[in-house]
């Protein structure tokens, strides 16, 4: 007997594919229910406990992707493309309140992040917009490093590097940053980070321009083995506390001091994105890694100092104690936060770094 094959294969199509039709149609909600949901974190590099976060993970059923930015500028220009949806960003104590303004975030507050009660509210309250929209996650300072066995004179000032000995020439690096090269040259000087008094600006751009001939590079440390103040090629420079740490390890004879006139002082803060589609697990997200345990781990691993005041006493007496770590008080009165500055001022320090890098 001779089948007709178009026939048989009408007939299986008949049979079979409202079968299948209908399986994935009653199947469907239950695949989709199954589904995690996916929080997108917006950080710096390696500045989160990862151990910390398959935590969460775990007990949230929920997947944490992060993204990663190697600058503040390129991760402003990427919260504000149209189509990038970030949930949780990591952003600068500077720059709550031009994200806010921007309506780029959403407010906070203890109801939605119980553990902002633990924070010591020096740092809620250190910026404007913070206490609103931002929950403190690690600070620290910024100062000098240098090689205490090439420079022989004890460094304790800004004017001692703003204004270097002849046989440095050529072996300091002053950090590319126009609000840091030029707010602590304003330091030195006597004035404040964050002063707007033109003749003060000017005389700070003065003093650049007097130090421009000793300047090995307008830059950033490396903190691996390569690094120019590891191997003393690089005499003295203006670095992070974490980095100096870092190279302090690779060669002990590397000091970091907050100069007598003071530095500056950095805080990072966690916020949740206006663009967010997942609000309360950001702020589930927020909240976790704000508990004692939690910003305790962060601290220790990544060698900052912690805002939160119970997780403070989860660490060992010789990080406390660690100056580089944790300054002095007098330290931290002596220092600043930078804050936001008129743009006139802001422009004629932008166009004076440039004309000073040429």
């Amino acid at each position: 007997m001779v089948f007709n094959n178009k026939k048989l294969l009408s007939m299986f199509v008949k049979l079979i594919v409202p079968t299948i039709t209908s399986s994935l149609l009653f199947s469907s909600p239950t695949i989709m229910a199954t589904e995690k949901a996916e929080l997108v974190f917006y950080n710096w590099t390696a500045y989160v406990s990862k151990e910390v976060i398959k935590n969460f993970e775990k007990s949230r059923n929920c997947i944490v992707r992060q993204e990663y930015f190697q600058s503040s500028d390129k991760r402003d220009e990427n919260v504000m493309q149209s189509g990038k949806r970030y949930d949780v960003i990591m952003i600068n104590g500077n720059d709550v309140t031009p994200y806010s303004k921007r309506d780029w975030i959403l407010p906070l507050g203890i109801d939605k992040i119980p553990n902002l009660a633990d924070m010591d509210q020096r740092w809620i309250n250190a910026w404007p917009d913070t206490a609103q929209y931002a929950v403190p996650y690690l600070w620290g300072t910024f100062g000098l490093v240098y090689r205490s066995d090439l420079i022989t004179e004890k460094i304790s000032s800004w004017m001692q590097f703003y204004q270097p000995k002849e046989d440095w020439r050529g072996k300091v690096m002053v950090v590319d940053i126009h609000r840091l090269g030029l707010g602590l040259a304003l330091k030195g000087l006597g004035h404040s980070i964050n002063s707007e008094d033109p003749k003060a600006v000017d005389d700070a751009i003065t003093l650049l321009n007097q130090q421009k001939s000793f300047v090995q590079t307008y830059g950033y440390f490396k903190t691996n083995a390569d690094s120019g103040i590891v191997s003393g090629e690089t005499w003295i420079g203006q670095a992070w506390n974490g980095d100096a740490l870092l190279l302090q390890k690779r060669n002990p004879a590397i000091h970091y001091v907050i100069p007598k006139e003071g530095g500056e002082i950095w805080m990072d803060y966690m916020v949740v994105s206006s663009k967010t589609k997942l609000p309360e697990l950001a702020y589930d997200f927020i909240n976790y890694l704000s508990e004692a345990s939690n910003s305790a781990k962060a601290a220790f691993e990544l060698e900052f100092a912690t805002p939160n005041m119970k997780a403070r006493q989860l660490l060992p007496k010789t990080m406390l104690d660690n100056r580089i770590i944790y300054p002095t008080e007098e330290e931290l009165q002596k220092s600043e936060m930078v804050k936001n500055i008129t743009p006139r001022i802001q422009r004629k320090m932008v166009e004076a770094w440039a004309l000073l890098k040429q």
